[in-house]
């Protein structure tokens, strides 16, 4: 059978004839019926896209929680300094520190509502496009923004006007630094365009410097409008040398062709600690502010 299996094969070919591999196609009709490999990719695609999603949702609640545990960290810091170091009336009292923490709510809402003109914007950056660099620069802005109204309420004085004041004065001159700090160094463009984390790190970091120094420097008992804004020059200039500090620093880190992406161990996490640490050693350096309880 071999044999004339063999001649007849070549006798087909001396003829001229194609050959057709019979065999094989057998062999992946064969397969393919009892080991669907189209279905198997199919399935392949469709969890590893359902796993990006997952992801990606993952990601989103995770910036998401940052957020709004950054914000629960303000309100709580807010409450805790009205109680602790607030006017005396106030240093007890749950109804008067529960008004004047519902303020305060309501004064990072409409700081919300101000980050995006200065060119970072919490939802679009931090949570949609998971951008971590916006997310930390969010949660420093936000925790600032509280530092400075709980500030602002600490001390005698003799209505709530003045503790208006004294915040709107301390949030004022952040929002004053920041605008200046990004028309030189566009910050918000290394921050949301480039993703750079090293910039998030450090601006963030000078942020809550300036949120110290400027929240340090409307503490006190309230003497008159006049004095209030003596003290602020007086004890805040460090947050103007600190902006300039900063936009050099910014300048000569932020990503460039030279190096497209900055190592933000040292060129993001340890400047803007720098930033912190020095605020808070020179709030510590002005010591006891007046009126503050024993």
């Amino acid at each position: 059978m071999g044999r004339v299996a063999k001649t007849s094969i070549s006798a087909m070919a001396h003829d001229g004839q194609n050959l057709t591999p019979v065999p094989n196609a057998i062999s992946v009709n064969f397969l393919l019926q009892f080991f669907p490999i189209d279905r198997l990719i199919n399935i392949v695609v469709t969890s590893s896209s359902r796993s990006v999603e997952d992801r990606l949702n993952r990601t989103s609640i995770g910036s998401f929680l940052c957020l709004g545990f950054s914000t629960l960290l303000g309100v709580f810091f807010i409450a805790a300094a009205l109680w602790l170091w607030g006017a005396r009336e106030v240093r007890g009292d749950q109804g008067e520190v529960f008004v004047l923490t519902l303020v305060g709510v309501v004064w990072l809402a409409i700081s919300y509502q101000l980050f995006p003109w200065l060119g970072l914007n919490i939802r679009d950056d931090a949570i949609e496009r998971q951008n971590h660099a916006a997310l930390i620069a969010s949660c420093s802005a936000l925790i600032s923004v509280s530092i400075a109204y709980a500030a602002g309420n600490l001390g005698e004085g003799p209505t709530y006007e003045e503790n208006i004041f004294c915040a709107g004065l301390s949030n004022g001159g952040m929002f004053l630094l920041w605008l200046i700090y990004e028309a030189a160094t566009h910050v918000s463009r290394s921050i949301t365009e480039e993703r750079d984390l090293a910039s998030g790190f450090r601006f963030g970091g000078l942020l809550l410097a300036w949120g110290l120094i400027l929240a340090r420097a409307v503490t006190g008992n309230w003497h008159g409008a006049n004095s209030a804004m003596h003290d602020f020059f007086h004890d805040g200039w460090l947050a103007s040398i600190m902006c300039l500090v900063g936009i050099g620093v910014e300048l000569l880190l932020k990503p460039s062709r030279s190096r497209p992406f900055p190592s933000w161990p040292s060129c993001g996490l340890l400047p803007g600690l720098v930033y912190v640490v020095a605020a808070a050693a020179y709030v510590w350096h002005l010591g006891r502010w007046e009126g503050m309880p024993q």
